[in-house]
């Protein structure tokens, strides 16, 4: 089965701009692994202690040239030299300690790969979070970060139960908790962990839905198909917001055991996936114009309209198609086809809405108008 960020990111594929538009895609560089996200910026259960002038100075110009992004590797120098002058006069301040960490850790992937350095400032990284950790520090962040750079779930879950501890709303480590205690076999706890991180962190986009209908999915395959209907459900409600072709195409990359024992959610979602299914005609239609063959691309994407005329870039692809051959009254007229047969009030805003002016001009007065009113431009 394809993943579900495959099937997101084939969602603008469907509708690609006209191949005379196209750039040649260039092969992305070769990469390391990314560096783990830094932690929680701030303390939560230790009071933030006064900086010294070389403190604050040192920690200013590491969060500025000591990041992966902007690095700067003389001014990140001079962070660390400062750091270390700070952290002489006061050994005992945790964000002191945190700055120069990560300033060690960042450096780290500025020198060669076999360089001896790479691993002593990893090294040296490594052992200010381990010597805060082991004075049981009452600040999250240290337990976080050693968290992300321990790969064995046994020796992670300790770490991150004490980081949700003294900051219960941190954004990703009931996430993280959550899929180590089920790499460790602790299946309710997981569960319990992952219900917390839904309450702590708010949905932002689809890839949290496919995140979680992941973690759902793997909780399915344990054995613990109610709680991953429960999840599935939950992850129903928090994508209502997201576009229809969003969410039929996270829906049509799911396993359906993890819907079908729920009648009404099941129903809901048959009643979405023809919004992103029975598309062959749209795929070659897609193709036909990815080769500039505009004439053939328009009778595919015809063709399709009179196959399953639900999914919208069908509807997107014909009208730029139009548009391409200086047909502007024709665009307008699929323009206006499309919006006449949408059922939905959001779907056809938001549609009319990305309109060109120049297409949204050439379409019937009175329905224009109509829509203008109903479909304000959000401000």
């Amino acid at each position: 089965m394809t993943s579900f960020p495959t099937r997101i990111a084939g969602l603008a594929l469907l509708v690609p701009a006209l191949a005379w538009a196209q750039a040649p895609a260039q092969p992305p560089a070769p990469s390391e692994p990314p560096q783990p996200p830094s932690a929680a910026p701030t303390p939560s259960v230790a009071k933030p202690a006064e900086l010294s002038p070389a403190g604050t100075e040192g920690i200013r110009l590491a969060q500025e040239s000591c990041a992966s992004d902007g690095f700067d590797k003389a001014r990140c120098q001079k962070a660390i030299s400062l750091l270390q002058e700070a952290e002489r006069t006061d050994p005992d301040n945790t964000d002191v300690q945190l700055a120069l960490a990560q300033a060690y850790w960042n450096t780290s992937y500025r020198e060669a790969p076999q360089a001896r350095s790479r691993g002593s400032l990893r090294e040296r990284a490594l052992g200010i979070y381990e010597k805060l950790v082991g004075r049981k520090t009452k600040d999250a962040r240290p337990y976080w970060e050693l968290s992300l750079r321990r790969k064995n779930s046994t020796e992670r879950v300790p770490l991150l139960r004490r980081t949700v501890e003294l900051n219960p709303k941190h954004p990703q480590a009931n996430k993280d908790l959550a899929q180590a205690e089920l790499k460790s076999g602790e299946v309710d706890a997981a569960v319990k962990s992952y219900e917390k991180h839904l309450e702590v962190s708010p949905y932002r986009d689809s890839q949290d839905a496919v995140d979680h209908l992941s973690f759902a999915k793997r909780l399915q395959q344990l054995g613990r198909s109610d709680a991953a209907t429960r999840l599935t459900e939950r992850v129903s409600r928090l994508m209502q917001g997201e576009r229809r072709g969003t969410r039929c195409e996270i829906w049509r990359s799911v396993d359906t055991k993890l819907y079908e024992s729920d009648g009404a959610l099941a129903q809901r979602v048959r009643s979405l996936l023809p919004y992103c299914t029975k598309t062959e005609d749209l795929e070659r239609a897609s193709e036909l114009a990815r080769e500039g063959r505009v004439d053939e691309a328009i009778s595919a994407a015809e063709r399709q309209l009179q196959e399953n005329p639900k999914p919208e870039e069908t509807h997107v692809l014909l009208e730029k198609l139009y548009k391409s051959k200086g047909q502007l009254r024709r665009a307008a007229d699929t323009v206006t086809r499309h919006l006449r047969q949408e059922p939905d009030a959001k779907e056809k805003c938001e549609r009319f809405r990305a309109l060109a002016p120049d297409t949204a001009r050439a379409m019937p007065e009175e329905e224009r108008r109509a829509l203008e009113r109903d479909c304000p431009q959000p401000e």
